[in-house]
């Protein structure tokens, strides 16, 4: 009898320390991502050469932040509005910077608050930064060269664009890939690594909303696209491991003026690295579909 005590008082200190060993590290886990999303890694600006066509610039927004871009003005009269990704700054859209420049197109590269050498200290994924996008819209807006202005946005920076575009007179949107709504990936991540969706993700997007200031239901791409009525264009990856490829189908079925094109091989953030001919044709064949000012003003 005694040894049979001792065997179940092992088991039961064994088990304890097992589910509060889980419990110490999912809650870890819990503190990192949502760490990971308020401070993302800050990584440095490149350094333009000295025969740049691009100057840098700054807006301020509502708030009051200062934030930072580059502007190369156009010499068709478009220009592109470009919002990168969490974590990442203005470099992002460099890769394509060569050919938009060659069509003739301008290009406005913001950096978001608290990415590059904007200024903020925290990240909302798109609550806040909303701000920042029409900081950005209205510098353009007063540019005697720009008559139209196309955005565009990667990731966290689809979801700003698809808000902006939602909010102002923008000829085009580029998305390539964002979410529906910033909960469902938070879910589906949670989901993915075993773990009951519910209450896992109430616990996360909570926090993260106490923690940025930010209204988690009020990020809703799969909202703000719904009733747009112009072409849009949007990337995803099959293989996207950050925002599953079932949120690029979501959005899509939401708006018949959304031409989905899904990248085989395409992961997040790698798309135009994996297939840069399909991307170049493709972004190029959608700016081309929209009409040039001169066409614009005929047609009124």
């Amino acid at each position: 009898m005694r040894l049979r005590k001792i065997r179940n008082l092992i088991g039961f200190t064994v088990v304890t320390f097992v589910v509060f060993g889980a419990l110490g590290l999912l809650a870890f886990g819990y503190v990192f991502h949502v760490a990971y999303w308020l401070y993302p890694p800050s990584h440095s600006v490149m350094t333009l050469a000295e025969d740049s066509p691009f100057q840098r610039i700054t807006v301020t927004t509502e708030d009051n932040l200062t934030l930072t871009a580059w502007y190369t003005p156009p010499q068709n009269g478009q220009a592109i509005l470009m919002f990168h990704g969490h974590s990442a700054n203005r470099d992002q859209h460099m890769p394509h910077a060569d050919y938009l420049l060659e069509a003739g197109y301008g290009l406005l590269m913001l950096d978001f608050r608290n990415h590059g050498e904007s200024e903020g200290e925290r990240t909302s994924m798109g609550f806040h930064e909303i701000k920042d996008a029409r900081a950005a819209y209205q510098y353009l807006v007063v540019q005697d060269d720009v008559e139209q202005i196309i955005i565009w946005g990667h990731s966290m920076g689809g979801a700003v664009a698809s808000q902006l575009m939602s909010e102002v007179d923008a000829s085009g949107l580029f998305i390539d890939a964002t979410f529906g709504d910033f909960p469902s990936i938070v879910r589906a991540g949670v989901v993915a690594r075993g773990f009951s969706g519910s209450p896992f993700t109430e616990i996360l997007t909570t926090m993260y909303g106490l923690l940025s200031g930010a209204d988690w239901n009020a990020v809703r791409p799969v909202d703000y696209l719904a009733d747009v009525d112009k072409p849009i264009l949007l990337f995803h990856g099959a293989y996207d491991g950050v925002i599953p490829v079932a949120e690029g189908y979501r959005l899509a079925d939401i708006n018949p003026n959304i031409r989905l094109v899904i990248f085989e091989e395409g992961a997040h953030s790698n798309l135009f690295q994996v297939d840069p001919m399909l991307y170049q044709a493709e972004v190029m064949a959608y700016l081309e579909s929209i009409p040039a000012p001169q066409e614009t003003a005929m047609s009124q």
